[in-house]
């Protein structure tokens, strides 16, 4: 009923990617494509559900999405969808394009029994079902993938081979193959440029490079990226390692500008950029508790709102997805004083997750306090003490643990500030002798601090100090920190920016700009950002 969605979807305000594909899907039937609106994220995602399909194949249709990129879209499909998603991606194709059914459900199901079989590969349709299951063998088993696609690719257009040669290098990337990976991004290149890339394959292709010591492969690498601020160019990411390889290569002053940008921003960039350049941290004295003093008028706004009231109450009953939500609705429009007032008073409301996040949207005013708060300091000092830990290090992995959450619980069963799984918590209780000990006890801040801080020290000793290579153990398992070590000795900053994991690499970078902060904050541990990276030994 397109006229009640009209009606009901006008007033509604969400990033929703659902309504967004029904919402261009409407615009798409209009008389006019200048009723068509931009392109919704949904068409994009790996599932491409039925709304975002036929949103995909209404724009296609109405010229606001190229065929090129349709068939971009059905190519890499084959990197994690569905067969479903699939198909629907293989629906917006021109005819001559589009693999039927059945032959899709081959190169889906039996890429490699379909690259080598036999298949007469003049027709378009055929060879695009192979480029798809190339794509899909190699996310699996990258060397099946690079054997099979051997046997064939000279039956493919040159950019076709350049396609699959780049699909290729993005997986052996992925695996730490660094000597494949290379290889293959070579032959995906025309001249010095790329094929097309997204911007994860051309930054799986600069990893790579980047544990090779490439730095002109990770500057071609990073130049195929989009200017996206969010995985592409701009992004901090590839901002700070483009000033590595221009520094690398002996374009120090090239390098410069892009470091001192950096440093302003507080994140794990920004400390590395500003060590670069030797620029000190902000000062203490400006980061202290109470550096933003509200006036108390400020918090009478959300004393008396109805929705920071219902963000209270959710928190209380423990749904905190539900009050995360409802509060993003609250601050959305903030600046930078709305914001700290609102960090302040959800402070004030000992709900320290939603204050930690409210604290970090300001853009130009910064109470680091807020940012870096230290609920259960008494606790968490004691079990640092205990172990002989930096008191800098736990609040640091507390923090992206939990943000604070004493009750949180996860997904998979980890429980409490440090996020302990209950095999863990018996394991740890078995080594220092607690015979009374029950799983009920890990939301238990002191038998949570004190296990997280025992298990912690443990991985440490186990991988030789290494605080990169800890907290990868701490999130991943000490057996795979160990197996994305190299051949060679890797600086740290590398090694994290390698780990094949998206949430550990993400994990290890915000525990050690955390540690950082709280080390600086406190005046005591270790704020050099490069210390706690170190080297990392080779397998």
């Amino acid at each position: 009923d397109w006229d009640k969605f009209a009606q009901v979807a006008a007033g509604l305000d969400t990033d929703d990617s659902e309504i967004g594909c029904y919402r261009a899907t409407l615009a798409a039937r209009g008389p006019s494509a200048d009723n068509t609106q931009s392109v919704p994220r949904g068409v994009w995602d790996e599932r491409l559900t039925e709304a975002c399909a036929d949103a995909f194949a209404a724009l296609v249709r109405r010229g606001s999405i190229s065929t090129e990129d349709a068939i971009w879209r059905f190519r890499t499909a084959g990197d994690g969808a569905t067969f479903l998603a699939a198909t629907r991606a293989a629906d917006a194709l021109p005819a001559d394009i589009a693999p039927s059914t059945d032959v899709l459900q081959r190169a889906h199901n039996s890429p490699e029994a379909f690259l080598g079989g036999g298949i007469a590969w003049s027709s378009r349709a055929r060879r695009e079902a192979a480029l798809y299951g190339v794509t899909r063998l190699a996310r699996s088993d990258a060397a099946k993938a690079s054997a099979a696609w051997s046997g064939v690719q000279s039956k493919f257009t040159e950019e076709e081979q350049r396609y699959a040669a780049a699909q290729l290098a993005y997986a052996s990337a992925r695996r730490l193959d660094v000597s494949d990976a290379l290889d293959w991004a070579k032959q995906s290149r025309e001249g010095e440029r790329f094929t097309r890339l997204s911007d994860p394959q051309a930054a799986w292709i600069a990893r790579a490079a980047l544990r090779a010591g490439a730095w002109s492969e990770v500057l071609r690498a990073i130049a195929a990226m989009s200017p996206a601020a969010n995985g592409g160019q701009a992004d901090p990411t590839w901002r700070y390692w483009k000033a590595r390889a221009l520094a690398e290569s002996g374009q120090k002053d090239a390098a410069l500008p892009v470091y001192a940008a950096l440093a302003a921003e507080h994140n794990f960039y920004g400390l590395l950029a500003a060590e670069e350049i030797q620029q000190p941290l902000p000062a203490a004295a400006s980061l202290k508790a109470g550096a933003f003093k509200p006036a108390d008028d400020a918090f009478k706004r959300f004393d008396q709102s109805a929705a920071a009231k219902r963000v209270v109450k959710l928190s209380e009953l423990q749904l905190r997805s539900d009050a995360a939500r409802e509060w993003r609705s609250v601050v959305r429009n903030f600046g930078d004083d709305e914001s700290l007032v609102a960090a302040e008073w959800m402070r004030r409301k000992g709900i320290w997750d939603r204050s930690i996040n409210t604290a970090e949207r300001t853009t130009a005013k910064h109470d680091f306090a807020l940012r870096f708060q230290t609920p259960y300091a008494t606790e968490i000092n004691a079990a640092a003490t205990k172990a002989a830990l930096e008191p800098a290090l736990m609040f640091g992995l507390i923090r992206q643990e939990s943000r604070f959450w004493a009750e949180a619980s996860s997904s998979v069963g980890a429980r409490g500030l440090m996020q302990i799984m209950p095999a863990t918590g018996k394991w740890i209780a078995s080594k220092m002798a607690l015979s009374d000990y029950r799983p009920s006890q890990l939301v238990d801040i002191t038998v949570n601090t004190l296990f997280g801080a025992y298990y912690l020290r443990t991985v440490l000793d186990q991988l030789g100090g290494s605080e990169p290579m800890a907290t990868a153990a701490y999130n991943a398992g000490p057996g795979r920190a160990r197996a994305w070590r190299s051949d060679v000795q890797l600086e740290g900053a590398i090694y994290a920016e390698t780990i094949p994991f998206n949430e550990t690499r993400d994990y290890v970078k915000k525990v050690l700009a955390n540690a950082v902060w709280y080390a600086h904050l406190s005046g005591s541990g270790t704020t050099s950002i490069k210390q706690r990276l170190g080297i990392i030994p080779a397998k």
